[in-house]
This record gives structure tokens, sequence and C-alpha cells, in this order.
């Protein structure tokens, strides 16, 4: 779905490359041994100007551990290629953070509650972090992740997407969102939310078209398969001016992430020095 709009690299280790041998290009795949398939969660945000904060333990049973094992092996990658990026101490999951690029983001209260911060201290430290000039704080929709990227999406720089919620969840989020982007333009979108549990620990995300990867000119939306989805895709593309290519995602989804889970985004200056790093010294773990 990504080859031939935006430039996709996919990290393997030596038995998975096995199953990508004729279906991909060869060289889009970069050897590593990186411990979850995750990486938007404990890599970096904001792929214009990268930070990295420290990957949260949820989805370990708050084991932080075993998510300090899972971040070390991408650090790993990182040091095997030369790459470095700014890094905070502040807990965050990557999904945590949705950005519109242009000075706006949104995380959950789970933010505030990883960091024992109040909601005025949060938006602060995000702004100072991130160099964002408005910062919602929505309450979550999943007590266990607690992810905005599961939750809403921008389209464009005033215009975000969100899931369709009964009352009175919705007037929170909503009233939530018109506070902190004066002008923001609302849509909201049906969710066909699935209950299934692949691993007893950590929900579905089947059924949730807004954890889409949204770049420049495009935006990978993810496909269940359903009318939903074709619905989805629908309100989506009438509501951007990038082009919505839909990825199906029912394979994966039930292990608890999607599309945008899936993926680390760079930019700009940023991905030019990542691409000419990875695949200068594509040996690592060989």
């Amino acid at each position: 779905a990504v080859i031939g709009n935006d430039r996709i690299y996919i990290l393997v280790d030596e038995d998975t490359k096995l199953y990508f041998k004729d279906r991909v290009p060869d060289d889009v795949l970069v050897v590593a041994d990186v411990e979850d398939i995750w990486m938007r969660d404990f890599t970096t945000v904001n792929p214009h100007a990268p930070v990295q904060f420290r990957y949260t333990p949820a989805s370990f049973d708050d084991d932080q551990y075993e998510a300090d094992l899972v971040q070390e092996s991408f650090t790993t990658f990182l040091t095997a290629h030369d790459i470095d990026v700014p890094k905070t101490e502040y807990f965050i999951d990557g999904g945590n953070i949705v950005d519109n690029y242009h000075g706006r983001i949104v995380t959950t209260t789970r933010f505030l509650e990883d960091n024992n911060l109040t909601k005025e201290e949060g938006v602060a430290e995000l702004k100072r972090l991130l160099g964002a000039t408005e910062v919602a704080i929505l309450p979550p929709d999943d007590e266990v992740l607690a992810h905005s990227d599961g939750m809403v999406m921008f389209t464009d720089t005033d215009t975000i997407l969100v899931n369709q919620y009964d009352e009175p969840f919705r007037s929170e989020v909503r009233g939530e969102l018109k506070r902190a982007f004066p002008g923001i333009k609302i849509v909201e979108i049906e969710a066909a939310f699935e209950d299934e549990q692949w691993d007893g620990v950590i929900g579905s995300a089947c059924g949730i078209n807004v954890n889409s990867t949204v770049t420049t000119n495009y935006i990978y939306m993810p496909h269940f398969a359903d009318r939903v989805s074709d619905t989805a895709l629908e309100i989506i593309q009438a509501n951007t001016t990038k082009k919505v290519i839909p990825v199906p995602a029912k394979n994966v989804c039930r292990m608890g992430g999607s599309v945008r889970c899936l993926t680390w985004q760079q930019s700009s200056v940023q991905a030019k020095e990542v691409i000419e790093k990875i695949t200068t010294n594509n040996t690592y773990g060989s």
C-alpha cells in the first residue's frame, strides 16, 4: 500500500525476513532485532522534530522492566546505525500523542497519571518538549492503554476526526477538543469496537479506523473488510486534501494495534539522515 507513495522500510529479523521474500523488494527490508511490532509506542513522536519518551509498561501488565527491554532493543538498532534522537524521561506511549504537526497535539489523562502531573503542568511540559502551541488532554476510552490515536486523528491542520461515542463521554471529548483548539472542525466517525482479546490483556483494535498513519500527501487507513470501513474511507477522503489509501488490517488488529501502531515515522531532514544510515549499513543482526 505504501510502496510508490512514501518511502518505507520494514524491520525484520532473520527468521521473519523469509516471510517477505518475493512479496516486497529486497531493498526495503532492514534486518534488526527489535523486540516488539508496535513501533509507534517506543520510538519517537513528531517525525519533523523527533523526541523519544520513556516507554510506559501498560501493555506489559505494568512491568517496567519488560517495557525497558523493548525500548532498549530499539536503542540498540539506533546505535548500530549511528542514529541519535533527543530523549526525555517523561513516560508516554507514542500512540498517546496525536499531532497535526502545526502546533496542535492530543493526548489523554494517562500521560498526567504516569508522570504525576497536574493538567496545567502536563500541558506546559508537552508544549516545551514538542514545540506545541495548543494541547488537548482527553479522558481515555480504554483504561488499559488509553491511547489517543485510537480515539482521534487529524486529517489536516484544522480538522480532527473522532470516534462516535455515547453520552456523556461524547460531550466530554468534544468539549475538551473545542476548548483546546479554537476553530477546530470536529467530524465524528463510526467505530465498530470489538471486545476480542488476543492475549487476554490488550483489547482489540479492530473496527477503529482513526488509527491511520498520516503523512504529507497520504493517509493510510486501516480497513477491516466491512461496511463501517467503507464509510470511514469516504468520510476521511471528504475531509482531507490528502489521498486516502486503505490498508488491510483485519489480521493484525486483534493483537491490539493497527496501521499507525506499526509505524515509526520520520520526515524532512531526519528522514534523509535515517534513510542514508540504514541503507549504508543494512547488515545489523545478520
